[in-house]
């Protein structure tokens, strides 16, 4: 891949997926402060959030809807001020997900296409921040550390030092045991 197909052109000058993903960023966070605000102070009637049966009602009497209004206001402000952007696109996926599910269960166009959009948006913010997210990607990452990959847990030491198979299998067994443990009598 060229340079300048990477965003890596001249000093200053951004690829056409750059704009394009700077562009996704800024509505996407917009979008989310506006409505995550919106929860609070009420800018305008939001009739999906009403008491009765469903899931946003259930969601809003529980207190996890403010949850996710906060998060959602916590997500706009990063993506709008371009700070910790590859951690706020990633805490933006559950949400973007319950409101792809949401709109697009009314079975209408306009909420279908509101689900798409959303889903659109988060995957182009997420494509133009996959170089941080390969580092999670992959399929042995050897023990926790906090030494980083600098430190002394490096990528080198990280992989020669695996958890050995028994107390593996063990600790996979008790992670399992445990859950299904609490419904007993």
């Amino acid at each position: 891949m060229t340079a300048a197909a990477m965003g890596l052109g001249e000093p200053g000058k951004h690829s056409a997926f750059t704009r394009f993903a700077y562009a996704c960023q800024f509505f996407y966070g917009g979008w989310f402060l506006f409505h995550g605000l919106n929860y609070w102070f009420e800018f305008y009637f939001d009739r999906s959030i009403q008491p009765g049966p469903g899931l946003l009602p259930a969601l809003a009497e529980s207190g996890v809807m403010a949850v996710v209004k906060v998060l959602e206001i916590a997500i706009g402000l990063a993506l709008l001020a371009d700070l910790a952007v590859p951690l706020a696109v990633v805490v933006a996926w559950p949400i973007t997900l319950m409101i792809a599910y949401v709109n697009s269960s009314h079975l209408s166009l306009f909420g279908t296409s509101v689900g798409v959009i959303i889903i659109m948006l988060n995957a182009v913010m997420s494509l133009g921040h996959l170089d941080r997210y390969r580092p999670m990607l992959t399929l042995r990452a050897g023990p926790p550390t906090l030494g980083g990959p600098g430190g002394a847990g490096g990528p080198r030491a990280r992989n020669r030092s695996r958890l050995p198979a028994l107390p593996h299998a063990l600790a996979a067994i008790a992670g399992l045991g445990r859950p299904s443990g609490e419904s007993l009598p």
